[in-house]
């Protein structure tokens, strides 16, 4: 008889039109079964005998829903973080989270490159001044020569040192700070390594912000923070909004205490605060950075091969709170 997969996923913004790739991946072990609701409420009582599950990022997994489950051998969070599911209750009952860590990595340092080069050459001023008939480089303002900048990477994982690789080629001068990464990793990316993140960020003209979020991360870049950065200094985020302290960041925009802002991640979203909304120094993009057709491919694939593993109770080294793995 085969298993029971649950996708978790939301009606609003759906990540899953059908599970087609899923199916095809999970055949010979399990039956996919695509679960839209609005809230993690919702899902007690319809998937309390899933023997797997596949979570999407909008509907959380808290202790109540874990609780519920009778059968389950995994759950499998379709991205990089895990901030959504309580994965120390799951801890408890046995049952081990995995994660899916690598698919998206080229979309996200591609993306963030995007946004820095935008930002750095202006290109949202020099855009508005031509459409509205100014054709006349003058009024873009200031614009610093990208060769020989200075960019801080908050968080030097895969993805910042995808971001490092892609700056380099650009002639920018690259430091991190994370102190989780082994001594020597500065040698083999030549770059810069900064003790503290307030060292880092008193150094940089461009910083990218690129960790997970967990307790310690939470609003890791903050009021004193931002107070360090200058009017010139360019501010990217692409990994979770409440990695920054977003009142701090508007307080800052609204004093001209920093230069230019690209967000790919809010700390409510998709709520937009009216003053990011009508800045001109604000570069959006709605949590896209993940996304290209072959990253999510990628991503639904590798999801459901991994909870595939788990079901066969095969390795996984993925699993991100201590269960088999």
């Amino acid at each position: 008889m085969k298993q029971n997969v649950i996708i978790v996923d939301s009606h609003h913004s759906p990540y899953l039109a059908e599970p087609d790739i899923e199916r095809d991946v999970l055949s010979s072990d399990a039956t996919p079964v695509l679960c839209r609701v609005n809230s993690a409420e919702e899902l007690i009582g319809m998937i309390d005998n899933a023997d797997g599950i596949i979570s999407w990022h909008t509907i959380p997994l808290p202790a109540t829903v874990i609780a519920c489950l009778k059968n389950c051998r995994g759950i499998v969070r379709a991205a990089m973080g895990f901030d959504n599911i309580d994965i120390i209750f799951a801890a408890k009952r046995g049952i081990p989270v995995a994660v899916v860590p690598d698919y998206g990595t080229e979309e996200v340092a591609d993306h963030t490159m995007a946004l820095l080069l935008a930002l750095v050459r202006k290109l949202l001023v020099i855009n508005d001044l031509a459409k509205n008939g100014e054709w006349d480089w003058r009024g873009v303002g200031s614009v610093p020569r990208l060769r020989g900048s200075r960019l801080g990477i908050v968080g030097f994982g895969r993805i910042g040192t995808a971001v490092a690789r892609r700056a380099q080629a650009f002639g920018i001068l690259v430091g991190f700070y994370d102190p989780y990464v082994p001594s020597g990793v500065e040698k083999v990316h030549a770059v810069v390594r900064h003790e503290s993140l307030h060292e880092l960020l008193d150094w940089a003209q461009i910083v990218s912000v690129h960790v997970p979020l967990n307790p310690e991360t939470q609003h890791l870049i903050g009021r004193a923070e931002l107070g360090r950065l200058t009017p010139q200094t360019v501010l990217i985020n692409t990994s979770r909004g409440e990695v920054l302290d977003q009142q701090a960041l508007l307080d800052c925009l609204n004093d001209n205490r920093i230069g230019q802002v690209g967000l790919d991640v809010l700390a409510d979203e998709p709520n937009v605060p009216a003053a990011l909304r009508s800045s001109n120094r604000v570069l959006l993009t709605a949590h896209s950075a993940f996304y290209a057709d072959a990253s999510l491919a990628e991503l639904r694939y590798k999801a459901a091969a991994s909870v595939r593993r788990l079901l066969r109770g095969e390795r996984e080294r993925n699993v991100v709170n201590g269960v088999g793995g």
